[in-house]
């Protein structure tokens, strides 16, 4: 009986190996990474890599591509073949935002992409610094409301998505807050931690290690359920701020002309990676949450957070720098 139950699980195992070799293209194949290497989208890209190349038995490389806020290494890939040889992986500003906020960006989303799967998000979390007065969010609010204009939040840059959950935020609550746009979420995390700026929103991934170190606290997570990682933060629903469910999330997008057919068995393959428990387990103590989606469901997606996005830049008048 044990021999038996071994041999089950191991064919258990295997099955989906054996679906990923069957249904991955036969050729090698590249994960671009439009950002330098080290960042969550790095570290999840190849968390994907190595055992997807595993699996199939075929060579699977990431190549980071860098520049102009993420739009060099996005053209090269919406010019590729669609052959299944160049995979790129992307984080929702560069997808949502830009397509509102870079008009004259040389693709286009709907035209030069095809979509092919969420991979994982963390949720983002409202921190302030330590002086700031307010124990919870409806004690900012009122800081806020009594200092109009006066209270500042950072952002690793105008229109970044970190930068339109701020200006979420002012609307729905009704608050003015002043926009302190940065070269990135270091210098910005820098600036908070040193009290230079008061407020600032950030995946919890990147936040987690201040907060933890008591130099950021923590007022509520931007998602409909609270992180994992930080169980005693409330939503910002749950504080009384409806209608932001804003995480940061991670996906993967094909060119155009890729084949309909080899999309879903591209997306399968990925999928099938990101059920493997060690794998789950590994993106879960970046503080990543895996949700796999099926094509549509992502373009749909897409097409949903593209229109939301593009009401607050045009009702906040932000311009790409």
């Amino acid at each position: 009986m044990k021999s038996l139950c071994l041999l089950f699980c191991l064919a258990a195992t295997a099955w989906p190996l054996a679906a990923q070799a069957q249904t991955w293209p036969d050729r090698p194949t590249r994960f671009v990474v439009p950002f330098p290497a080290g960042g969550v989208l790095d570290v999840l890209t190849r968390s994907v890599a190595e055992p997807l190349a595993t699996a199939t038995g075929q060579t699977v490389t990431v190549e980071n591509l860098p520049g102009a806020a993420g739009n060099i290494g996005i053209d090269k890939v919406a010019r590729a073949a669609g052959d299944g040889a160049t995979v790129l992986f992307v984080p929702q500003g560069n997808i949502t935002i830009n397509a509102t906020l870079l008009p004259q960006s040389p693709f286009k989303w709907e035209r030069d992409f095809k979509a092919v799967s969420l991979l994982a998000y963390a949720p983002n979390v409202l921190v302030v610094h330590p002086g700031v007065p307010a124990k919870n969010v409806a004690e900012l609010l009122a800081l806020a409301r009594a200092q109009p204009g006066k209270l500042n939040y950072g952002s690793p840059g105008n229109g970044s998505s970190l930068h339109l959950i701020g200006e979420l935020l002012k609307r729905e609550a009704r608050i003015d807050m002043a926009h302190v746009p940065y070269k990135g979420t270091t210098q910005a995390l820098q600036d908070i931690v040193g009290g230079q700026i008061q407020i600032m929103f950030g995946a919890v991934p990147t936040l987690l290690p201040a907060i933890q170190a008591g130099q950021l606290r923590a007022l509520a997570v931007t998602t409909a359920a609270r992180a994992p990682s930080l169980p005693d933060v409330p939503t910002l629903s749950e504080a009384g701020v409806k209608g932001i469910d804003v995480p940061s999330w991670y996906g993967v997008m094909l060119p155009a002309s890729t084949p309909d057919a080899l999309v879903v068995r591209i997306q399968g393959a990925i999928a099938g990676v990101l059920t493997q428990p060690a794998i789950t387990a590994k993106l879960r103590s970046q503080g990543l949450t895996v949700l796999a989606s099926k094509p549509d469901d992502f373009a749909a997606q897409i097409k949903r957070e593209t229109a939301t996005w593009a009401t607050v830049i045009r009702e906040a008048g932000i311009k790409a720098d």
